[in-house]
């Protein structure tokens, strides 16, 4: 089956993946709605992440991507097959979709193992602050299990972490965050989901759920703010 109509999918040439898994718009008939979960889509994710890969191909810089074009209401690959709010468990072509989209990220993260011997996966989604208390921006990478590798390997308790140390610092010059790397008040509902979970304490994988505000997602100027941050990360990560 051919899944390019339902993702957006790129190699790279550096160990950076990049998922966006609920910024679809695409409601076709053959998919039944789901009956119970989240329906609304994380506005504008999707636009922004082909955004950054442009930006980041304008730096001669590719990543691997995965973006879903399929509406939320039909699919949500952050969450786990068997669960209903994940899609229709009568549609075995919604299980195949989503069971493809993860299969993916996987081969991505396997081939950036193998030619890189290290991975950085980003998981983009979006976020309502329910008031101005909450950072613009949370990471979730399960309070630091899911980050494997250090920039200083010398020094293996470090918080320095490979990926999320060049993101934090470029968000930081215009946003306030919460790395996620300890129990806040407000990132235990974004510590991360089904797709970061893929990669509890696996070796050579860093990876981050990357919740971004929806008045960021949703004003141009802010938008530009968090795609040239973002491109400018990438770049600091690769450089040896």
């Amino acid at each position: 089956m051919n899944f390019r109509k339902y993702f957006e999918i790129g190699n790279g040439s550096v160990p950076i993946v990049l998922s966006c898994a609920h910024g679809g718009y695409k409601k076709p008939k053959i998919i039944p709605n789901k009956l119970k979960g989240i329906v609304i889509p994380d506005r504008n994710t999707y636009f922004i992440a082909k955004a950054i890969i442009q930006g980041l191909k304008a730096k001669n810089v590719k990543i691997y991507y995965i973006l879903s074009k399929i509406h939320r209401s039909k699919i949500d690959f952050n969450r786990p097959p068997r669960a209903v709010v994940a899609f229709n468990q009568s549609s075995k072509l919604a299980n195949n979709i989503h069971e493809a989209y993860h299969d993916i990220i996987k081969k991505f993260t396997q081939k950036c193992v193998s030619l890189y011997n290290r991975c950085l996966i980003i998981d983009f989604h979006g976020f309502t602050k329910p008031n101005n208390e909450y950072p613009d921006i949370i990471f979730g990478n399960i309070f630091g299990n899911a980050l494997q590798i250090n920039n200083n390997f010398k020094e293996k308790n470090s918080n320095d972490y490979w990926g999320l140390s060049h993101l934090s610092r470029e968000f930081f010059k215009y946003f306030t965050l919460d790395t996620g790397l300890g129990i806040t008040d407000f990132n235990l509902a974004y510590s991360g989901g089904y797709i970061i979970h893929q990669f509890y304490r696996k070796n050579k994988i860093n990876a981050t759920q990357l919740e971004v505000a929806k008045y960021i997602r949703l004003n141009n100027e802010l938008s530009n703010r968090f795609i040239n941050a973002f491109v400018s990360a990438i770049i600091n990560c690769i450089k040896k």
